[in-house]
């Protein structure tokens, strides 16, 4: 009897053995990729239940492609006989980033139909409560032609600055650090996506566009109304200005260079160059009139959010790949 019962699979047995293979998972895809596939699922699912349509390719999908095609050449060149297999692992590392453009290519269908009013009015009440005036509209007194095509060269450069970094990271074979800015970076995007959706807010361009006066509308010289025309073509999220991921990401950029600071002299090169490049851009978003100072502080919550996040969860993803005997 008790050798027939031997070969019985139990209920407790089963539910250990699917436990198992999902922790596997979990080691072998990763927290980043699992969090962006399901809500690429989710994403996709509700676009098409309120009839819209899904939007496969973007222009902005080629930054990361074009930075993980950079990093494999590097390899290539480095390493022609094993190129191959590290290839595979880069590939990996950045089908995040391309998810991430897919999903923010494709939210405007929801975050359009979600909720219907705008803070813009609240964040316009506080600012002028707090600093006596709307800091977009104080910034005219630093205006000239040739400070707005500074301040949109600082401010496109959002997410170039943490990729820049992460383009360093998978040159230099530091996955699980690369691992851990991915996550964070995955977390801040994910907070951003949820605050389009639940707390539209409209940009102070828009929202007391009637309100400026000297310039009514800004101008540069010969980058800002090229650059402004592509973020209008791009800028698919009505009311996306709560929280501000220029700041979010930059912040989360400013962060890890702080902390690769001590890694090599290109780090220590990285951590001095961005403070003054992160800061501007911070500025920018006010004096180009994208976002309110809520956004700001909003963002900066978002980028040390993500990076706890990334600090707690990130020893947890390390121990399941070294139970299951998967190498970084």
């Amino acid at each position: 009897m008790q050798s027939a019962n031997k070969g019985k699979l139990t209920p407790h047995i089963v539910i250990k053995g699917l436990f198992d293979r999902l922790l596997y998972r979990i080691a072998t895809l990763g927290f980043d990729l699992i969090i962006l596939m399901a809500m690429t699922l989710l994403l996709i699912g509700s676009v098409l239940a309120m009839g819209g349509h899904v939007r496969l390719f973007q222009a902005t999908v080629l930054l990361p492609i074009i930075i993980m095609v950079l990093a494999i050449a590097v390899k290539v060149i480095r390493n022609p006989s094993g190129w191959y297999e590290e290839s595979i692992y880069l590939l990996r590392d950045w089908v995040p980033f391309v998810l991430v453009v897919f999903i923010y290519e494709n939210m405007h269908d929801v975050a359009g139909q979600v909720m219907a009013f705008d803070i813009a009015g609240h964040l316009l009440n506080w600012d002028i409560m707090v600093f006596g005036i709307e800091p977009t509209i104080w910034a005219q007194k630093v205006y000239s032609p040739l400070m707005t095509d500074i301040m949109s060269i600082t401010y496109a450069l959002y997410f170039v600055q943490p990729l820049f970094i992460m383009f360093l990271l998978s040159v230099w074979k530091k996955r699980y650090e690369f691992r851990h800015m991915a996550l964070c970076l995955t977390v801040c995007l994910i907070l951003g996506f949820l605050g389009y959706v639940f707390l539209p807010c409209s940009p102070p361009r828009y929202f007391i566009e009637h309100m400026y006066t000297d310039p009514v509308r800004l101008q540069g010289l010969f980058l800002f109304n090229w650059l402004q025309g592509t973020w209008d073509g791009l800028s698919v999220i009505s009311g996306g200005a709560f929280p501000s991921l220029h700041v979010g990401l930059s912040a989360a950029a400013l962060i890890y260079a702080f902390k690769f600071r001590k890694m090599n002299l290109t780090c220590r090169i990285v951590w001095y160059a961005y403070v003054p490049l992160v800061t501007a851009l911070w500025f920018s978003t006010i004096y180009l009139r994208h976002h309110w100072i809520l956004d700001i502080v909003a963002g900066l919550f978002v980028a040390g959010t993500g990076y706890m996040v990334a600090n707690f969860m990130m020893p947890i993803w390390r121990s399941l790949r070294q139970r299951y005997e998967l190498p970084f």
